[in-house]
């Protein structure tokens, strides 16, 4: 007899952004562990060949620019062509942008909600094609952040384009159930990433110690975020859409 798991992805396949580094990277390596096969896309192809070589065989890479958005849907179409239709993805892919209100500006305000937020639309409009779209058991993962919740400072336009998801997350949950397709959202703490260590290159020591002090349970590795977005995948929560789930160490929970 086969051992009941609810968490299997046996079988399954899907889009992984932001693969080559980080959250991302974590979270390809635990999808194909748990039996998925998965592209691979970010815009860093050495990067997307490291996480491949721990990825295994049965995936393939993806070089992505989510800023030419036009090209997501040709891109990907081609994409299953040779490697079959996928079950759903993960929208990873996300640039921080720090600054205080008066340095804020317009153009970077547009990249970084391209990338953060307008990419996730774009990818769902691919994924329900039904080239594209295996057609049953669909589930889609976008990543916010805290600061899509909570209120900080210096972070305003980041915090419009991780907020923004949250909106696109219930949305597209009532959407989508037609065709058989969950819509969820995690949103993660701080974790230890390079992209935190960018973040505390720009302050004082003083910076690390105070985030720190945010997260009862202290800062939070790739792999608890991973786990997670694994789950919403996964069968086990085959009644749940529509929700943002914290994956923060109890930030929000202050």
């Amino acid at each position: 007899m086969t051992p009941y798991n609810p968490f299997s992805l046996d079988q399954r396949k899907y889009l992984v952004t932001g693969a080559a580094s980080g959250i991302g990277k974590a979270t390809s390596i635990i999808l194909a562990k748990l039996g998925a096969a998965l592209i691979l896309a970010d815009i860093n192809e050495e990067g997307l060949k490291d996480t491949l070589r721990e990825c295994g065989p049965g995936n393939i890479v993806l070089k992505l620019d989510l800023l030419e958005s036009q090209l997501i849907k040709p891109k990907l179409m081609e994409t299953v062509t040779g490697f079959g239709q996928i079950h759903g993805f993960v929208h990873l892919a996300g640039r921080p942008y720090i600054a205080p209100l008066k340095a804020v500006s317009e153009t970077k305000c547009k990249e970084i909600f391209d990338i953060n937020t307008y990419a996730a639309i774009e990818l769902a409009k691919a994924f329900i094609n039904k080239n594209i779209y295996a057609g049953e058991r669909g589930s889609v993962v976008l990543v916010s952040s805290v600061y899509g919740i909570v209120g900080s400072a210096a972070n305003v336009a980041y915090a419009m384009s991780k907020a923004a998801l949250h909106g696109i997350t219930k949305s597209l949950s009532i959407e989508l159930a037609v065709k058989d397709i969950r819509v969820n959202c995690v949103a993660p703490g701080f974790v230890k990433t390079n992209m935190l260590d960018t973040a505390n290159d720009m302050f004082d020591d003083n910076y690390a110690q105070t985030i720190n002090k945010l997260h009862p349970l202290g800062l939070g590795e790739p792999e608890d975020v991973a786990f997670a977005i694994a789950y919403l995948l996964s069968d086990a929560a085959k009644w749940v859409t529509g929700s943002i789930l914290n994956i923060d160490g109890g930030f929000t929970a202050q």
